[in-house]
């Protein structure tokens, strides 16, 4: 099942929060590759699993909780997995509606619709997860197309050049 962090009526509703994480993350979207299974992808014939795990794409948060499979057509098609998010749907305190997997088809791989969601808080945002083609004998040519973000090397990072300019101050004051 797939759970909203950043969206309304679910754990966080302030899109300040949303620009503040993406802004943190410098515009990048990803997988938390060091929670649960990182929403690894699997196919067996005309069925993608996706694992659990956590993602972030424009500064908002989801979870795939426990795992979720569908189900890609057997028309010859080019196709692409996309994560998305339409802020346009309302949420409601029980239903998590602005956020879902989709498979997109056409004759050669889509063009992803990619609003600036934290800027206007409206529109769609399709993240891809994977891109692949169809046929009636299953999925071929997987490719694997999350990208990742290790949040402990950006912690490193940043601990690193508070480092470096408390020596330059240490310095400067002694």
């Amino acid at each position: 099942m797939l759970k909203g962090h950043v969206f309304s009526e679910q754990i966080f509703g302030n899109q300040i929060f949303a620009l503040f994480i993406n802004t943190f993350l410098h515009g990048r979207n990803g997988v938390s590759n060091n929670y649960k299974e990182g929403m690894a992808i699997t196919t067996t014939g005309s069925n993608i699993h996706i694992a659990s795990g956590a993602i972030c794409i424009q500064g908002r948060f989801l979870e795939e909780d426990s795992g979720r499979d569908i189900v890609a057509d057997t028309d010859s098609q080019y196709c692409s997995l996309v994560l998305e998010i339409n802020l346009d749907a309302v949420n409601t305190s029980s239903s998590f509606l602005q956020a879902d997997y989709k498979i997109i088809n056409a004759s050669n791989y889509p063009v992803l619709t990619q609003n600036n969601i934290v800027k206007n808080n409206a529109g769609t945002y399709q993240y891809e997860l994977a891109r692949f083609r169809t046929s009636a004998s299953g999925i071929t040519d997987f490719q694997d197309r999350r990208t990742f973000l290790d949040f402990d090397t950006i912690w490193d990072f940043i601990e690193q050049e508070w480092n470096v300019k408390l020596s330059e101050l240490e310095e400067l004051l002694s």
